[in-house]
């Protein structure tokens, strides 16, 4: 989802630690060793993850280092992911099953064999299969050292903060609106014990009044 155009879902996060000093010089060097990865440059394989540009989800390369938007960090992370359908493979090895014992003349075919031959037809049809792109992107304010990502799924979530300690060697701490409402408090030089006192506001009928 874009945080650069148009209106977009995300999650705040707060980085537990601090960029090193010569980050300018190490981070290129993660990002592109985390950079993504075509599937079909990963054969047998059914997702890929990895940074691109966040202008331009084909370009993983970063030639002009162009994530460094001072005082921001901006990347997008794209997920590609293959799907077979388990009825079609399941038909395509009952096929490839029969052909083998109708060529060597066999009533049964031994387990191990089965196996062979599903990895085999599940290779093919993953050759076949045209991946499913999410392209989620990501500002880090290495002022205020946050980051907003433009997803909100826990699963999703949560995997992406995985990657970013991977890449950065740092931890993302999520920033829910009760801590959220704490740091607007501190900013403006007000007891951040003041969120204690927030209680909710209805914006239409209290049922139970």
């Amino acid at each position: 989802m874009g945080l650069i155009y148009g209106s977009a879902s995300f999650c705040r996060y707060e980085v537990d630690g601090s960029p090193p000093d010569n980050y300018v010089e190490e981070f290129p060097k993660e990002i592109i060793r985390y950079a993504f990865h075509s599937l079909d440059d990963l054969p047998g394989e059914e997702r890929s993850t990895g940074w691109v540009n966040i202008l331009d989800m084909f370009d993983n390369e970063f030639r002009a280092m162009e994530y460094f938007k001072e005082p921001f960090i901006a990347l997008s992370w794209r997920v590609d992911v293959k799907r077979i359908p388990k009825k079609a493979l399941l038909q395509y090895c009952r096929e490839a099953e029969k052909e083998v014992k109708e060529r060597e003349n066999l009533e049964y075919l031994p387990k191990g064999t089965r196996e062979e031959i599903k990895e085999s037809v599940r290779l093919r049809l993953l050759r076949r299969a045209i991946p499913q792109s999410g392209v989620y992107d990501m500002l880090w304010n290495l002022q205020t050292n946050t980051v907003l990502f433009g997803a909100t799924g826990s699963k999703l979530c949560d995997e992406f903060a995985e990657f970013f300690r991977k890449t950065f060697h740092l931890q993302l701490l999520p920033i829910y609106p009760y801590a959220l409402a704490q740091r607007v408090l501190i900013d403006r030089g007000k007891d951040s014990a003041l969120a204690e006192e927030i209680k909710p506001l209805y914006f239409a009928e209290d049922p139970g009044a």
